[in-house]
């Protein structure tokens, strides 16, 4: 009676499963693309060489000064405690980059493919085969994973609450990893997941990332972290090693050799400063200063360029006594 019971259920099951169709033809197919837009089409297509502001035969070479305000002590600009250096930012990549001639569009950075379906309910990307970290271990998804579990965990709060609707991260196999979303109102969260700068597991998992440090960390980015005195100045070199320098979201970018941030503590100074020549680049945000503050021989002389860049973004009022 047994047997005819098994036979029966197996009769059953069969019938049941031959019902259904294939797990992977149930699937969406969802199309591999270079890059994601927030609305509409992209600006540059699939086989572009580089960004239309960039000259992708720029030399390279010397060494650029910017001035920072305040102080630093730590190299974790992730967390809440301690004042990160500026420029950080320079050691690491994203899995997506934007176009500073396109705005709400990311292109592949880390990534060299991304699958993205028409109700955004998640998002794929494939890490290069030639991603690296500066230390020569490859990129994988599990950093990917790694990465978000770490900024959410132990991270600032900010982080809790912009990747809040991130319901799962999965990586689908070494190099791919997939974002499943909570709802899809949010059309920038794919773009935004892109431009989080991954940190490599074998380097984080072991150290205190709560805490402030001047150890020098480890990116995948286009810099190094040259030498630093704390609080006072910080210089990146280029990587010579770096694994995406050919990349055309990377042609005629990341020029020079030596990228340097000096700090000072007045605003006053730091204009002074740049009047004697200490560094090479300001933004002025101030109408008084720009009107009375660039003036003298290095400007007269054209050691110094005073110039006004026309933008069409609103700007408020200023105004003295």
């Amino acid at each position: 009676m047994l047997n005819s019971l098994y036979r029966l259920v197996g009769c059953l099951l069969i019938c049941f499963l031959m019902g259904l169709p294939a797990y992977s033809e149930s699937l969406p197919q969802v199309e591999s693309v270079h890059g994601i837009a927030m609305h509409g089409d992209l600006k540059y297509p699939a086989d572009f060489t580089h960004f239309d502001y960039t000259n992708p035969n720029a030399p390279k070479g010397g060494r650029v000064v910017q001035s920072s305000m305040g102080s630093f002590d730590s190299f974790n600009p992730f967390i809440v405690k301690g004042t990160p250096a500026d420029g950080i930012g320079l050691i690491y990549d994203g899995l997506t980059t934007k176009a500073q001639d396109e705005p709400f569009s990311e292109y592949g950075l880390l990534a060299k493919h991304i699958r993205l379906p028409e109700d955004r309910r998640w998002i794929e990307f494939d890490i290069r085969e030639e991603a690296q970290f500066s230390d020569g271990v490859p990129v994988t998804a599990e950093d990917v994973v790694y990465t978000f579990k770490l900024l959410r965990e132990q991270g600032s709060p900010f982080f809790r609450a912009y990747y809040a609707d991130i319901t799962n991260i999965i990586a689908l196999d070494k190099r791919s990893v997939r974002f499943e979303f909570a709802d899809t109102q949010n059309r920038e969260l794919p773009l935004i997941v892109g431009e989080v700068p991954i940190l490599p597991k074998h380097y984080w998992e072991n150290r205190d990332f709560t805490e402030p440090s001047l150890d020098i960390p480890i990116g995948s980015g286009p810099y190094l972290i040259h030498s630093y005195d704390p609080g006072r100045s910080i210089t990146y070199r280029r990587n010579p090693d770096y694994w995406g320098v050919n990349l055309p979201v990377n042609k005629g970018r990341n020029n020079f050799d030596l990228w340097s941030f000096e700090y000072y503590r007045d605003a006053t100074i730091a204009l002074e400063a740049f009047r004697a020549g200490r560094y090479d680049f300001r933004q002025e945000h101030a109408a008084k200063n720009w009107a009375t503050g660039y003036t003298g021989a290095a400007f007269d002389q054209g050691r110094i360029i005073r110039e006004e860049i026309k933008h069409e973004n609103p700007t408020g009022m200023q105004a003295s006594l």
